[in-house]
């Protein structure tokens, strides 16, 4: 009998912990001046990534460097470069500038030479300032009103003085930003050369790092903050991509897993952003960024979040990532599996060969325990009407196919003025389950029921009623207080509520695993670490028949 499959069966007897019980029992109350050599054919070349700092600085009304030093520069061709250096005891606040504006049709080398002229027009008693377009190109605009009838009443003071002349009435182009600091006062205006200017920290912090201060979190490399189309500002980091990974690693994965499980995460994450990543360092004002710093990519929490344990194992592989078929692929991730990982076609609906359903019988100390979700008929009925789903009065809820892993594939939920059907991520979207794999248990239903196989032939016996062999050989009755029971087979594990609830207006939701169940489980992963394995062989047991190469070669 094959417990994980044949990269995993010539080591099967050496390795202690594998769990020899068949019964198992748990309780169910993540200055570019750094070079290094490209990372994947399609991106040859690229030391820096840009990801999006959605999670806590998306679409603000203002975002706040903190760092009293800071230089501005452009990244022209995946090449920064300062230009100039600000100083400001109060930090450097980052607004929208919407409104109405002319331009003086001279341009500027520097931020000097046009803060000069917008002095001298401030002294007729209007809004004048430098604006930073490009690398080394500056230009003065007046103006910042909110109507182009006040625009015009400004003009009206500064046309023909100085032998100055002005572009015709620009409106707001979503582009605009305002940067306020102790002593400085300029705007950017990423529209005219569809780029924003990045900025890096000029000051070191206690350990020597270079590190910029958004106020909540902290980044290494630079940050780039625009408009991006829209009426606030958005932070961008542009960071190493190894330095990327320190902020990741750790918020993806406990720092206190195994060494060789960290390193496992380090080149998952690594393969996942470069294929996510999708273009150079340069700016890109009409999408700002393909990666972000949310689950909807990766959880990425900068230099604050960074742990020694974690900085170790990117370090180890630096520069590795998943091949399969000779490219990289994409390496999806999650965090405990129940007892095995998923298909992928049963989960998007795609096809890849790398990402089969595998036992996972190593995960036994999963993240995530065993759980139980409970729902009133009431509380059903608000779910599906809030998701556009509303069938009426809740009559029954029924998963209608599962997969050979014992997840639901499809759920039916039977309703008064209609049925509705609800697929595979859907499903974990609408009612807020940890994952699909899970029983419904309604009223009446003797859940722990099971077929006993014996010399008499087949007899019916519930679970909560049986004696238990334990992996060290002792024979226990089972605990009738717990929720559910964990049965462990050749290549899964299956999960037997206990209990049902007492009112007919309830349904549980009895379940194992959390997340989409696709590619590399994390318990699992550091279970396979603690017995003995390698990052290597774990990723290619997790990824089916892939290999760890060096990007870019």
């Amino acid at each position: 009998m094959s417990l994980l499959g044949g990269c995993l069966n010539r080591k099967s007897r050496k390795k202690r912990g594998m769990v020899l019980a068949l019964l198992l029992i748990f309780c169910s109350v993540f200055l570019c001046g750094e070079k290094e050599a490209g990372y994947a054919s399609q991106n040859a070349g690229m030391t820096d990534i840009r990801v999006g700092l959605s999670a806590l600085y998306g679409g603000k009304t203002q975002i706040k460097i903190s760092n009293t030093k800071i230089g501005l520069g452009y990244c022209i061709k995946d090449s920064y470069q300062t230009d100039l250096e600000f100083a400001s005891s109060t930090g450097f606040v980052f607004t929208p500038a919407a409104g109405y504006y002319y331009s003086l049709a001279k341009t500027y080398s520097s931020y000097a030479n046009a803060e000069r002229v917008a002095a001298v027009i401030r002294n007729l008693g209007v809004s004048a300032l430098p604006v930073a377009i490009y690398r080394n190109y500056w230009r003065v605009y007046v103006g910042g009103t909110a109507t182009a009838e006040q625009a015009e009443q400004i003009y009206a003071k500064i046309k023909d003085r100085f032998g100055y002349s002005y572009s015709v009435l620009m409106p707001d182009n979503g582009h605009r930003v305002l940067v306020r600091a102790d002593r400085y006062e300029f705007l950017i205006d990423g529209e005219k050369k569809k780029a924003y200017p990045q900025f890096k920290a000029l000051d070191l912090d206690g350990k020597g790092n270079a590190v910029l201060d958004l106020g909540e979190r902290r980044y290494r490399g630079r940050i780039e903050i625009g408009c991006f189309g829209k009426n606030s500002v958005t932070a961008v980091n542009i960071i190493n991509i190894e330095s990327y990974l320190y902020g990741v690693v750790p918020c993806e994965m406990q720092a206190n897993y195994h060494s060789e499980a960290l390193k496992v995460q380090a080149v998952c994450a690594r393969s996942f952003a470069l294929m996510k990543v999708g273009y150079s360092a340069d700016s890109n004002i009409s999408r700002a960024y393909y990666l972000e710093d949310t689950t909807k990519s990766q959880v990425y929490r900068g230099y604050g979040a960074e742990d020694s344990r974690t900085n170790r194992a990117v370090d180890a592989t630096r520069g590795e990532a998943v091949y399969y078929g000779g490219k990289m692929v994409p390496t999806y991730y999650f965090s405990t599996s129940g007892g095995s990982t998923e298909n992928v076609s049963e989960v998007w609906g795609m096809g890849a060969d790398y990402l089969k359903a595998v036992p996972d019988l190593y995960e036994t100390e999963p993240e995530k325990k065993p759980w139980l979700v409970s729902y009133t008929r009431s509380e059903l009925e608000k779910k599906l009407s809030a998701n556009k789903l509303s069938v009426g009065t809740v009559r029954a809820v029924i998963p209608q196919v599962m997969t050979a892993t014992g997840r639901v594939y499809l759920l039916k939920i039977r309703g008064s003025s209609g049925n509705s059907i609800l697929q595979a991520g859907t499903i974990r979207e609408v009612f807020s389950l940890p994952s699909t794999k899970f029983k419904v248990v309604k009223q009446g239903d003797v859940p722990d029921t099971v077929t006993a196989l014996g010399g008499r032939g087949a007899e019916t016996i519930r679970i909560g009623e049986s004696y238990m062999l334990s992996a060290q050989g002792s024979v226990t009755k089972a605990d009738t207080e717990l929720s559910q029971y964990i049965v462990a087979g050749a290549d899964n594990l299956m999960n037997y509520p206990q209990n049902a609830p007492k009112s007919a207006d309830n349904w549980y939701f009895y379940g194992m695993g959390y997340g989409h169940g696709v590619g590399m489980s994390q318990s699992g992963a550091n279970g396979m670490a603690k017995a003995g394995y390698g990052y290597r062989e774990i990723i290619s047991y997790y990824y089916s028949g892939a290999t760890v190469g060096r990007a870019g070669t």
